[in-house]
């Protein structure tokens, strides 16, 4: 059927068309006669409907406000200005006034210098077009690594804390600070790291991006996210603390009401309480680390399943989640040899349930993965249309 598209005229219509009538006007792909000013306003209206706007723009016009508002501005140098002026420079010596060719040139040069202060970005008159693609593509890669890896640490942390807020209403101390600064400070810091070593997707320049104004509208879903991702660490974590305290402590069992942390602290106890407890905070850290080694292995993408994307395929997480995990045994193996800690009697599922925590990590990681590729899959049809 043929559709009688109405389009404003005028920059003032715009905004009251994109109100009351359809986004036609965000979605053409020329705009005639335009004065400056008019430009930027229009730049102001795609920004306001989440948009990011390039602009790139000759370095020697009155482009320098434009270049300002744009979210990204690219100065292009002119062919003819520059090339004339060279070319005449080669038949003329220079006497240094400014109407010589050399000065020419010069002035010229200062201008575009000028001109582009607001452009992160300058392209020669002899660049292809395909240079600032491939600059894109690699943003692109870049800020997704970025993301990811910032998400795994911010999990990380708020699960730490969680495990020790639940330990506190378990009436259980806390993990001690240099194991929490181990944790935080060293390991997951190296394994955020090295998701930003990701290889490169070959298709992330044909999926469409989101709006501006788009990323905070799912927030809830991916608050959903990050407790069925992450509960289950601090579950695994504090049961490992737990049973492990029990089995090692000489006396009362720790999650009794009228337990021994309840009614003392580190001073009163004895040093077997001191030295099991020491123990049962090792265990806990060393079970922390090993699980966000295995979430991280599922963050390295955020829809690409791990039968899609193998993690051994980014070499640097590789190395360094052997190397965080071999230092953070290393370290737990110091804090229990020199120390009374009767490893002999924590039980078999102690470790049991530290070491098979990845069958019941990895499948929840999935399951969100695929929920979250499906909402993924419907937002690039829509955006495509």
């Amino acid at each position: 059927h043929d559709i009688k598209a109405r389009l404003p005229r005028g920059i003032h219509n715009i905004r009251e068309h994109l109100r009351d009538v359809d986004d036609i006007p965000l979605q053409v792909s020329l705009f005639a006669e335009c004065t400056p000013s008019a430009t930027r306003e229009m730049i102001e209206i795609f920004q306001e409907n989440g948009e990011v706007v390039c602009c790139m723009g000759s370095a020697l016009a009155a482009n320098t406000l434009t270049f300002a508002v744009c979210d990204l501005a690219v100065g292009v140098e002119p062919i003819p200005h520059f090339n004339r002026a060279k070319d005449v420079l080669l038949d003329h010596e220079n006497d240094g006034s400014m109407s010589t060719p050399g000065a020419l040139v010069t002035q010229y040069a200062l201008g575009a210098a000028l001109t582009c202060i607001p452009c992160p970005l300058f392209l020669q008159h002899d660049t292809s077009l395909y240079t600032l693609m491939q600059v894109v593509s690699e943003a692109r890669w870049m800020v997704g690594c970025m993301q990811q890896a910032g998400l795994l640490l911010l999990l990380a942390c708020v699960s730490l804390a969680l495990v020790n807020l639940i330990a506190a209403w378990c009436l259980l101390p806390a993990l001690p600070g240099f194991m929490a600064m181990w944790v935080l400070w060293i390991a997951v810091p190296v394994l955020s790291a090295t998701l930003l070593f990701v290889p490169h997707d070959e298709s992330i320049m044909s999926t469409m991006p989101l709006k501006n104004h788009a990323h905070v509208s799912d927030m809830s879903r991916f608050s959903v996210y990050a407790v069925i991702r992450m509960a289950p660490v601090v579950a695994l974590t504090l049961v490992v603390y737990t049973s492990a305290l029990q089995s090692m402590l000489p006396l009362s069992p720790p999650l009794h009401s009228s337990s021994t942390f309840s009614r003392l602290d580190w001073l009163h106890l004895t040093q077997d309480q001191q030295w099991a407890l020491l123990g049962a905070q090792t265990y806990a850290m060393v079970a922390f680390v090993f699980h966000a080694i295995c979430v991280s292995s599922t963050m390295m993408q955020r829809t690409r399943t791990l039968v899609e994307f193998v993690p051994v395929r980014n070499k640097v997480w590789v190395c360094g989640s052997f190397a965080c995990l071999a230092l953070t045994f290393a370290f737990a193996a110091l804090l229990l040899a020199f120390g009374r800690v009767r490893v002999d009697r924590v039980p078999w599922y102690t470790y049991a349930v530290a070491f098979a925590g990845p069958l019941v990590l990895l499948p929840l990681q999935e399951f969100c993965k695929m929920h979250d590729k499906k909402r993924w899959t419907r937002f690039q049809k829509l955006a495509k249309l």
